[in-house]
């Protein structure tokens, strides 16, 4: 088949990949460079963990990360860490995601290990850790420096001859008989089947589609500290601290010299193309937690931030269906995406080419939505 993709992320290219070993002749279109730094999959880094997920998602991030690793070795080198997660907890209820994940996967070699709190201290000396919390470290998990990631794919897909057109926004998509017409900027084509993987900018191509996601703004902070060692992935990993009203997680130093900050409770509704900078709210709430909680970063210098973009359905479930007889919505990634871009590819394929996949079935619309948005183009 011919099938055009809309949107280079990362629901894009994995589904590009994995179609054209199938044997299908691809075309996508970005609507700026690869990566481009307003979509949601362009960024320093993405955690990839195993905790907090449970069912397909569990299986489908533990196949991830091994094809990460294959990706990592035969491209640049510089995509996969798996440096381990530390979850700083200071309410660890039974009933959390994170307690049942703890519960699953075990204490011990292969699982999850619940660290003293005089070794944890000596372990990652950066962190203010206290009496009241709960330290609880997964060495399986790590982080993606997601905009490496993309350049090295697009690479990939392009050496297997899939076609990336940049600078490419697309104006329409519509559906008449047995073809389906992508209108670009320069020109309109004609394919089999069409994938809208366009991030949050979905509703824009499908408006049938607007009322089952919201788009929020999501910030983050960039510090850069004097003396790197401290924050070296051995003493500094990957890292949560979950709050009510916060939810702060970071990453180790970047080949930049950056320490990034950012917090995951949903951020307001935004509009797709809104202004990416950060607000100075958020660097000086990202300042003072990390006085609070991050002293080895008290005297590095806050040298700015940025914003993304979370496409978020009302269960935070992706959504890989047909939207009519011959367009496929790839995506909704709900601020928790990127990691399972390793194993996306497959369910994406398999339900283009109408084959079963329970993997995928938690991703189908049906009945997930007030008013499935069924409907023509």
């Amino acid at each position: 088949m011919r099938i055009g993709i809309i949107g280079a992320g990362i629901f894009g290219l994995a589904s590009a990949l994995e179609l054209r070993h199938r044997g299908h002749e691809i075309t996508i279109y970005e609507q700026g460079t690869v990566a481009n730094e307003r979509a949601a999959s362009s960024d320093l880094s993405k955690v990839i963990r195993r905790t907090g997920y449970g069912g397909p998602y569990l299986e489908l991030v533990e196949r991830s990360a091994r094809q990460w690793r294959s990706w990592h070795d035969q491209l640049s080198g510089a995509i996969y860490y798996q440096t381990g997660k530390i979850n700083i907890v200071r309410d660890l209820t039974t009933d959390s995601p994170l307690y049942q994940s703890y519960l699953h996967l075990g204490e011990g070699s292969g699982g999850l290990h619940i660290l003293s709190l005089p070794a944890a201290r000596q372990r990652f000396p950066a962190f203010d850790l206290r009496p009241s919390d709960t330290l609880l470290f997964d060495p399986w998990s790590g982080y993606l420096r997601s905009t490496q990631a993309l350049q090295d794919l697009a690479g990939l897909a392009r050496s297997i001859g899939v076609e990336i057109r940049e600078e490419c926004p697309v104006s329409a998509i519509d559906e008449q008989g047995p073809e389906v017409t992508i209108a670009g900027v320069d020109a309109t084509a004609r394919y089999d089947r069409a994938v809208v993987a366009a991030g949050a900018w979905v509703a824009r191509l499908l408006p049938s589609f607007t009322t089952n996601v919201r788009v929020s703004l999501q910030q983050m902070a960039f510090f850069k500290p004097a003396d790197p060692s401290p924050f070296a992935a051995g003493r500094y990993p990957v890292w949560t601290i979950p709050g009510v009203e916060e939810h702060w997680y970071g990453f180790p130093i970047s080949p930049e010299g950056l320490v990034k900050l950012a917090d995951d409770i949903k951020g307001p509704t935004a509009d797709p193309d809104i202004d990416r900078d950060a607000t100075p709210e958020f660097l000086a709430s990202a300042q003072l937690f990390a006085s609070d909680r991050i002293p080895a970063l008290m005297d590095a210098e806050l040298v700015g931030g940025r914003a993304c973009l979370y496409t978020n359905t009302t269960d935070n479930d992706y959504v890989i269906d047909w939207i009519s007889e011959r367009v496929l919505i790839a995506g909704c990634g709900s601020g928790h995406g990127f990691k399972f871009g390793g194993s996306i590819g497959p369910v994406i394929a398999d339900q283009l080419e109408d084959k079963d996949n329970t993997l995928g079935d938690t991703f189908l619309i049906g009945n997930r939505f007030d008013d499935p948005p069924r409907s023509t183009c």
